[in-house]
């Protein structure tokens, strides 16, 4: 396995050389501003952590701490203008320069230099201190990292992006770290019940950290106590790992590492959702084209707003799910698109402070079916619902009026706005998506596809 994911001796080589070339670029660049501002490579290239098939260069500028997180911002730009091509700003806690040299992709990080994480004036600041602790601490087990690295890969849970919600590289280190080996911390995971708490230095208080983080995972970082390293896990990314770990220990097996990719098609996605016997519904919408860690968790809350709005109307909903590509798909699995017209609404007790509001209230109330009547001592009525269909209601609920006030967020609003194709049964199954409807329908995990 490892011949498939360790870099060869060229490609070490080159990594070295293209990376060398970049550091002397930027610190010509850095002296003609301050020349006590530093250059360093930090990352997996830096901690020979990295795998055949990535080329990421990770350098930081740090500055000292007189500089404003503005002037940050300005000199990192100007930089990153001058020394790479097709730079963009993006943004974390605060903006960065992402752009590629030769054939690497390049992220220049501006942090201050701090003389020790407990005086952090930025959360990148600790990103010198990692790369230090891991260097001093990996003994020789980097090809140990690649392995863990690759598998996460494969079952699906490697980035702490925000569109994976799975494991960094950094978490890979130190549990490999903790662990002794790939193998070891797949034996520690299949122990594993979350709020899982683990630590490399003191042990530290399980009932006040787990109160402290929300987590299913709690990894202390070795270098700043005050911080869960985990924090970006998902309990679904770290279910799955726990599980992909135990089956792949029962029966190990390349795909594990490098799945098959499964081939979709039209018919077999009808045929899945013929067997069923539900309905389904798309929302398909122009991509806003904002950075991952903006767009899903809008998409996140997007699909919780359309499904609590449209359970709120008393259709059932089986299942949801996003998908991006070129364009997005929102997709609802319900039981039925259309419900009865006739909505039973239960009243207050007879005899209650509330009776004579009641029915005043539906004396003349127009979309009514029944008089008020009495059942097991309260007061009830039958009503016409004002939507039966759901496409109806998403229709009339992803108007252009308002959609923030909906409680759907900004960057999706404004796709929204642009226009939306709802579509149903055979008519929702979009071309586009037909990998992403599949794996919804047949939710096998990757080791298992045939």
């Amino acid at each position: 396995m490892l011949s498939r994911i360790k870099p060869s001796p060229e490609d070490e080589a080159r990594l070295k050389r293209v990376s060398n070339k970049l550091l002397r670029k930027l610190e010509r660049e850095v002296k003609q501003f301050d020349p006590t501002i530093k250059v360093a490579l930090l990352g997996s290239a830096s901690r020979g952590t990295w795998l055949k098939n990535e080329k990421d260069l990770d350098f930081f500028l740090m500055f000292p701490e007189k500089y404003s997180k503005k002037e940050l911002e300005r000199v990192v730009t100007i930089i990153g203008k001058k020394v790479l091509n097709s730079p963009e700003k993006r943004f974390a806690e605060h903006p960065y320069i992402r752009g590629r040299y030769e054939d690497f992709e390049v992220e220049l990080v501006p942090c201050y230099q701090v003389s020790n994480p407990e005086k952090l004036k930025s959360a990148v600041d600790r990103t010198p201190f990692h790369d230090k602790f891991v260097k001093e601490n990996l003994d020789g087990k980097e090809d140990e990292v690649r392995l863990l690295k690759q598998f996460l890969m494969g079952i699906g849970c490697y980035g702490a992006e925000a569109k994976v919600e799975g494991f960094s590289g950094y978490l890979c280190e130190l549990l490999v770290i903790k662990y002794k080996s790939f193998r070891g911390v797949l034996e520690g995971a299949r122990k594993w019940k979350s709020p899982q708490v683990l630590w490399l230095k003191d042990k530290p208080d399980i009932k006040k950290v787990t109160k402290k983080f929300d987590s299913p995972l709690i990894f202390i970082d070795p270098v700043d106590s005050n911080r869960n390293v985990s924090s970006a896990l998902s309990l679904e990314r770290f279910s799955e790992f726990i599980y992909a770990a135990k089956e792949y220990l029962r029966h190990p097996k390349e795909e594990f590492f490098f799945p098959k990719t499964r081939i979709a098609n039209k018919d077999e996605i009808l045929r899945r959702l013929k067997g069923r016997g539900t309905q389904l519904v798309s929302i398909v919408f122009s991509n806003p084209g904002v950075i991952d860690d903006i767009l899903y968790p809008q998409l996140r809350k997007f699909n919780a707003t359309i499904r609590n709005c449209v359970e709120e109307k008393d259709f059932k909903i089986l299942g949801s799910k996003f998908f991006v590509r070129d364009k997005i798909c929102l997709i609802l699995e319900l039981a039925s698109i259309e419900i009865p017209s006739a909505k039973f609404h239960m009243g207050p007790t007879v005899n209650s402070p509330h009776e004579d509001r009641f029915l005043d209230k539906y004396a003349s109330y127009r979309e009514k079916l029944t008089e008020p009547f009495i059942r097991n001592g309260r007061w009830q009525i039958i009503l016409k619902r004002k939507y039966r269909n759901v496409v109806e209601y998403l229709r009339s609920f992803l108007t252009k009026e308002k959609l923030e006030e909906k409680g759907i967020p900004r960057y999706i609003a404004m796709s929204l706005r642009r226009g939306s194709d709802i579509r149903v049964d055979e008519e929702a199954v979009v071309e586009e998506f037909y990998p992403d409807l599949l794996d919804y329908l047949d939710p096998r995990f990757p080791w298992e596809i045939e």
